[in-house]
């Protein structure tokens, strides 16, 4: 997995930093380097084909870099290098740095006077074939790129420049000729085609006859054929997206350019779909506002290149910004409810927890597309909002919507519990209360968190500041940290208590049964890491870990060596019932 790529001195971007993920919407106005970062992709790509089948060598060159590497021949690269420092600064290097995972590095190097250089670095043996560098390094680096109509008469071109020229913007002019050569991919594409575009069909391309090297493709439409050429541009367009699809089932990133163009929303939101189901790494530049409404809003990506370093946007509000960025009006909440008429009500930021939760039960794009939009609600006293939200938008918009309510137990009584939950359930079509206090202290398994600390001191032993990993004996760390939050455990539920108090009742006599209930239960981890304020405990022992060991860890790190066998029974069910909500039919 490509981790970050920094570019200093080329083209547009004269140092500019992009870290990424798993899901990458790059975005942001025209002329502002979304090119240049796709254009860094294709030179890794071009350099790393070459790389791949030559061995490397130890070089020692003009500049002054000395390195194991390649030199890249010119006619290997898909664009011309010669002029690409920012400014015409020549009195230094164009350099792109790649980082890997596991602290491995690609590094490319242009300058008008001297060859291409791809030099490499590990924390792992230095690769000295081509198997050992594909190896250390196993990228497959997948382009798509910005499409358009089909050629209206096509001839047969050669198999060796269909190969090399199919990834580039010329894959419109030699569509007929790439299905000609891969007819065993042509069965897994028509299905496809078939699946995503109802009514819809494609045979395999055809010469007029025998002698000539003009190619025909046929598609079908109520079987009444027709040659691609004649087909809607929409339709062109996604024959030639799926191809480009199904070519990069290996892949280990896939990059889209462009992927509106031509295309209606709907046909937008089934690429991102198809994408989702891929494993690779997905990076896709784009100016749709529709496509950037239909992802998570730290899935997107503001590409400015007079800043040092691309930005992650982070909530809906920086959604927004960014559809205003890119003039547009839309209202990004409002467009979302609007397409998926359901809401689910969450506290705070718990989203981004819920998130790692259903990925990790392979409820993988439950939160990510437009079919529920979260709306986050300040506290549970909010409760009552939700009512009067769902009585707003059918009895003065006039629109159905289906509501789902999470909410946290904070202290609360399992008395005050069920009235709320009985409250609810008559005015929303689906409601839960978390049994455990708040959302974090799912993710508060002894298991994942020893696992999480260990990634830490591992990382500081690499990093050459420790020897040696210390033994840390995590069960005693866990009991004396959470003692600390029994009094304010005991205290809490006594408030709680206290506001549904009754005069009838004595209240000494309630503070003493809290008082032995938690004592009697206080003997148990468990217990305690189920009530204790999950929040407030990692915070707590982040400070242990960090003046004890120099580390610290968070649930989202936590979240990574948690498997499904570690989630509660109570999160696998609340999550299909959210999944059965979402494919509800309004």
């Amino acid at each position: 997995m490509i981790t970050s790529i920094k570019f200093k001195n080329f083209k547009a971007l004269e140092e500019f930093t992009i870290h990424l993920k798993k899901f990458n919407v790059l975005t942001g106005p025209n002329n502002n380097g979304k090119s240049t970062i796709l254009d860094g992709l294709r030179l890794l790509q071009a350099a790393y084909r070459y790389a791949s089948r030559t061995t490397p060598k130890y070089i020692n060159n003009p500049l002054g870099q000395k390195f194991w590497g390649f030199v890249i021949p010119p006619n290997s690269l898909p664009i011309n290098t010669d002029y690409i420092q920012t400014n015409f600064n020549t009195s230094e290097p164009s350099i792109i740095r790649y980082s890997i995972d596991s602290g491995k590095t690609l590094i490319l190097s242009f300058h008008p006077e001297y060859p291409t250089y791809l030099f490499f670095d590990t924390p792992n043996r230095i690769p000295r074939s081509s198997t050992d560098f594909r190896n250390e390094f196993p990228l497959n680096i997948a382009i798509i790129p910005t499409l358009g109509p089909f050629e209206i008469g096509e001839e047969l071109l050669s198999q060796e420049y269909v190969k090399r020229w199919y990834g580039s913007r010329r894959s419109p002019r030699m569509f007929r000729s790439y299905w000609f050569y891969n007819l065993e991919r042509f069965d897994e594409f028509k299905k496809l085609v078939e699946a995503t575009w109802l009514g819809m069909s494609i045979n395999f391309p055809q010469k007029a006859d025998q002698f000539s090297k003009e190619l025909f493709m046929f598609c079908e439409e109520e079987r009444i054929p027709r040659e691609i050429s004649w087909a809607g541009f929409g339709f062109q367009i996604w024959l030639q997206l799926l191809t480009h699809i199904v070519n990069a089932k290996n892949a280990s990133l896939i990059v889209v350019d462009e992927p509106e163009i031509y295309l209606h929303p709907d046909l937008q939101h089934k690429v991102l779909e198809l994408l989702r189901h891929y494993n690779a790494d997905i990076m896709i530049a784009t100016h749709s506002v529709e496509i950037i409404n239909s992802v998570e809003p730290n899935d997107v990506v503001l590409v400015d290149k007079k800043n040092k370093s691309a930005k992650r946007i982070t909530d809906l509000i920086g959604l927004q910004n960014v559809a205003n960025l890119l003039g547009s009006g839309q209202n990004i909440e409002l467009t979302r409810l609007a397409r998926g008429k359901k809401i689910l009500f969450v506290e705070g930021k718990d989203l981004k927890l819920l998130n790692k939760l259903s990925k990790i039960c392979k409820h993988d794009n439950l939160f990510s597309d437009s079919k529920i939009t979260v709306i986050p609600i300040e506290g549970f006293g909010q409760h009552d909002r939700i009512i009067h939200t769902n009585w707003a938008f059918t009895k003065i918009l006039g629109e159905e919507l289906k509501i789902a309510v999470l909410l946290d137990r904070d202290y609360r009584a399992d008395e005050t519990i069920s009235k709320i939950l009985e409250k609810l359930q008559k005015e929303v079509n689906y409601a839960h209360i978390l049994r455990k206090k708040e959302i974090e202290n799912y993710f508060l398994i002894p298991s994942a968190i020893q696992r999480a600390i260990d990634s830490r001191l591992e990382e500081r032993i690499k990093n050459g500041y420790i020897d040696e990993k210390p033994v840390i004996k995590l069960n005693d760390i866990l009991l004396n940290l959470t003692d600390n939050f029994k009094s304010e455990v005991i205290g809490q539920v006594i408030a709680r208590r206290a506001e549904s108090y009754r005069k009838s009742e004595d209240f000494s006599k309630i503070i003493s049964d809290i008082n032995r209930e938690v004592d009697s239960n206080w003997k148990d981890l468990q217990y305690r890491l189920n009530v204790i304020s999950g929040k407030q405990f990692i915070s707590f022992m982040n400070d242990y870990l960090q003046e004890n060991f120099k580390i610290s860890i968070s649930c989202p790190l936590i979240s990574n060596y948690l498997t499904i066998k570690d989630i509660d029974n109570e999160v696998l069910e609340f999550l299909n019932q959210l999944e059965k909500f979402k494919l509800e039919r309004m």
